[in-house]
């Protein structure tokens, strides 16, 4: 399984401390330094991570702005069925999948390799910055909302998956094992752990607390039990004593009396405290319908989870259909993925699915200069002319309606 985060410059040099084990106290009491000496660096070219950070920023245009995602980072887990194959075969995993990423991304944007085999389960952190070529401009630029798009993300974990199935004899089962969401980013993801950790919380503690309120009621029913038996037992005695003319007393009734008082007061206490556990059943009552309520929440959860998973399968098999169309009807092995996005674009201009987003319509503009710049594009460039065309008005209407509303609002 794969984990991907953005990161901003600041957070480099922390990331490069734990990532090349740069020092001995370590805030992660999961790493064993007696193992610390099986982890690997796949980059050996003699610099660090932190260098080779600052020097791709030197190459590439990045915004002097603090909240810049400079850096990319993926975890990827060593697989639960290789955890017990030689420490060769684990290691072969890591490679090509190191190779796999920086064929994605770009080796000349990896600033960090690193597989840590001295935690619970070995992984590999994988560090690049995000690097997009910007046509508009004609340079290289920082970009981690261009690079990692949504189709990226849809698609990263099955591609990984199907390389490593290819270059790896041992590696049968796969990473996925049905067990990966299908969730556009990572923030979906993260939502969705956060919101089911929450619910699971929630039930913890509503369980935990129907246990302590039912111990409370049984407790404070047995105290009152007990109290009942005992006054009447005092009873029976003192009418026992009064009728007993010729033995000696050793209890007088008005001891009876007194103590059969400070048992009446116990009572009342008792009393009180049955009070309060009705009031604690109410309440118990009350926890009941919220628990009920978070049971169904968490149902909607399950089921939002099987819907995305089956809406993912189905557009696998439309996907794999569409290549064995193009392969086996026309011809066609592969397509490079700037030209699909590019389609999907020209697509939706073609039947006038336009976007009312500026931001998107600008990604459009830029996807279809950067398809006309590739000199092996199979799209008809006047088609592209006339796309950028078509994006370029429709960014010129979104500008003025915007520019009308924000009038509106000043009169």
């Amino acid at each position: 399984m794969a984990h991907l985060k953005k990161n901003t410059r600041g957070a480099v040099p922390g990331l490069a401390v734990h990532f090349e084990r740069k020092t001995d106290h370590h805030s992660n009491k999961e790493i064993d330094v007696a193992k610390t000496y099986l982890n690997q660096d796949l980059i050996s070219d003699g610099s660090d991570m932190l260098s080779r950070f600052n020097e791709r920023l030197n190459d590439v245009y990045c915004m002097k702005r603090d909240d810049v995602k400079a850096l990319a980072t993926w975890i990827v887990t060593l697989p639960e069925a290789l955890s017990e194959v030689p420490y060769e075969q684990q290691s072969a995993f890591f490679e090509a999948t190191k190779q796999f990423l920086d064929d994605r991304y770009g080796q000349e944007n990896a600033v960090a390799a690193v597989v840590h085999y001295d935690e619970t389960t070995p992984h590999l952190h994988y560090a690049f910055v995000p690097v997009v070529f910007d046509a508009k401009k004609e340079r290289y630029k920082v970009s981690a909302k261009e690079v990692l798009t949504r189709h990226d993300l849809q698609t990263f974990h099955d591609e990984l998956d199907q390389n490593l199935k290819a270059v790896l004899p041992f590696y049968e089962q796969g990473i996925l094992n049905n067990k990966t969401l299908p969730f556009e980013n990572v923030a979906e993801i993260k939502k969705y752990n956060d919101q089911f950790q929450a619910l699971k919380d929630e039930l913890a503690n509503v369980e935990d607390n129907i246990s302590a309120k039912k111990a409370l009621l049984k407790v404070t029913n047995q105290a009152l039990m007990e109290v009942d038996l005992a006054e009447k037992q005092i009873d029976d005695f003192k009418q026992a004593l009064s009728k007993n003319l010729f033995g000696k007393t050793v209890i007088k009734p008005d001891d009876l009396d007194c103590f059969k008082s400070v048992l009446a007061n116990m009572k009342k206490e008792q009393l009180q405290s049955q009070r309060n556990a009705e009031q604690t059943s109410h309440e118990l009552s009350k926890v009941k319908e919220q628990l009920a309520g978070v049971k169904a929440d968490h149902q909607k959860l399950k089921k939002a989870h099987q819907q995305l998973q089956d809406s993912q399968q189905e557009s696998q098999i439309i996907d794999n259909a569409m290549r064995d169309m193009l392969k086996n009807d026309y011809g066609v092995d592969s397509i490079k993925q700037s030209d699909v996005e590019a389609r999907a674009i020209l697509y939706k201009l073609d039947h006038n699915e336009l976007t009312k987003n500026k931001i998107e319509a600008t990604s459009w503009l830029n996807t279809l200069t950067t398809a006309r710049h590739d000199r092996e594009t199979k799209i008809d460039h006047k088609r592209l002319e006339w796309g950028i065309d078509q994006v370029k008005a429709l960014i010129n209407r979104l500008v003025e309606l915007a520019r009308d509303l924000f009038k509106g609002m000043t009169r």
